[in-house]
């Protein structure tokens, strides 16, 4: 398909909505010359800091929607991606009194059902006592899936590595030394990983479209699928996402230590503080994700960290909402995540640029939604 050294698909970023867009393409157009490039290394992004929980659902019609999808989606890419459903937990959830039908409202399945008093009797003996504080009730779900999310992007991109580690992709230097050729490989299309290969510029060319890095490195290819996450805000994206109202936020998860041991310890989601917890390993740790209030924060991880706002959120709701629960905080993640007014995803053509699509505004809800905004921003490229 792809003419002397122009790919058929380029998708800049590597984070989940870019690896998925890469796995989904691989699979349904194995003629398809691909290449993907990031800024740095694989994993430097926000993806690998995740927590990568999917229990679906969605605050609008329109990421119920994409939930319910991407649900189907796994199913297809499980053969290349099996860490995408890694594990799966019990999820049980403290909602307001009276609430649990506004929480219904925004699953994509089976309603929350009651807990029977042996559930319970479990929860406060994982937590020390009791599980939720005044003027809530608790409840179940379905159970959720989680992965290791470093290690779902490494499979979602083992097409273009020929089946190898993402540790031997090319970089941007490499690249440019390596002789043009029709495939990757003798017996298939041309397929690349450009690590180092920071975007400065998307610009038509006869071909399609010329990528120009920030050291000056080209490449060019017929169709953009462009997932640069937080960074959207910056380089060629910035002014269509500005344009569109999005904003950066931070995202916090703490690595705490406490409660009793066991592979039986439940993700239990606290509905009202936007908060969870979920259990690592079959230890005593947990990751406790909060909602943070810090607005329009850098993307980049060097310049993210926790504050004492964080750590006092953090602290108070334990106390509001397990009054018995005094873990140890012995460790924190820390990324951004970019939302748009509406908190749906953005996939749109990039201003000017009918070729390029962007993807990315996954508001949280990234790595659950993903297979979905991948395959959208794909059939806008005329390749679903």
């Amino acid at each position: 398909m792809s003419g002397h050294g122009t790919y058929d698909l380029a998708v800049i970023g590597t984070g989940i909505v870019g690896a998925t867009a890469v796995g989904l393409a691989a699979l349904r157009h194995p003629d398809a010359s691909v290449v993907a490039v990031c800024a740095g290394a694989v994993h430097d992004g926000s993806t690998v800091r995740s927590l990568a929980v999917d229990i679906p659902a969605g605050r609008t019609g329109e990421q119920r929607a994409l939930a319910r999808r991407s649900l189907e989606l796994r199913a297809e890419l499980a053969a290349l991606a099996p860490a995408l459903n890694a594990e799966v937990r019990r999820a049980y959830w403290v909602v307001p009194a009276g609430g649990a039908a506004g929480v219904d409202g925004q699953l994509v399945g089976d309603a929350l059902a009651p807990c029977r008093s042996e559930q319970e009797a479990q929860l406060r003996a994982v937590f020390g006592g009791p599980v939720g504080g005044a003027g809530t009730e608790l409840r179940r779900s379905a159970e959720a899936t989680f992965s290791e999310p470093a290690e779902a992007v490494e499979q979602l991109l083992r097409p273009l590595t020929a089946g190898g580690p993402v540790a031997g992709s090319l970089t941007a230097g490499s690249l440019a030394a390596r002789p043009l050729t029709a495939g990757s490989r003798a017996d298939g299309p041309r397929r690349d990983l450009v690590e180092g290969f920071a975007v400065r510029a998307v610009e038509p060319c006869a071909e399609g479209y010329r990528l120009i890095a920030e050291d000056g490195g080209e490449l060019t290819a017929r169709r953009v699928l462009a997932a640069p996450g937080a960074a959207a805000l910056a380089g060629p994206f910035a002014a269509t996402a500005k344009r569109l109202g999005a904003r950066t936020k931070k995202v916090v998860a703490y690595r705490l230590r406490g409660g009793e041991p066991g592979g039986h310890r439940p993700l239990l989601v606290l509905d009202e503080p936007d908060a969870f917890l979920l259990p690592v390993g079959e230890g005593r740790d947990w990751y406790y994700s909060i909602t943070s209030t810090d607005w329009d924060c850098p993307p980049e991880r060097t310049r993210l960290a926790p504050n004492p706002a964080d750590r006092a959120l953090a602290e108070a709701v334990l106390a509001e909402q397990l009054p018995d629960f005094r873990p140890e905080f012995i460790g924190c993640r820390t990324g951004a995540d970019l939302y748009l007014p509406d908190f749906a995803p953005l996939i749109t053509p990039l201003d000017g640029l009918d070729g390029v699509v962007l993807a990315t505004g996954g508001a949280g809800s990234g790595f659950r939604l993903a297979p979905a905004m991948a395959e959208g921003a794909l059939a806008l490229l005329g390749l679903d």
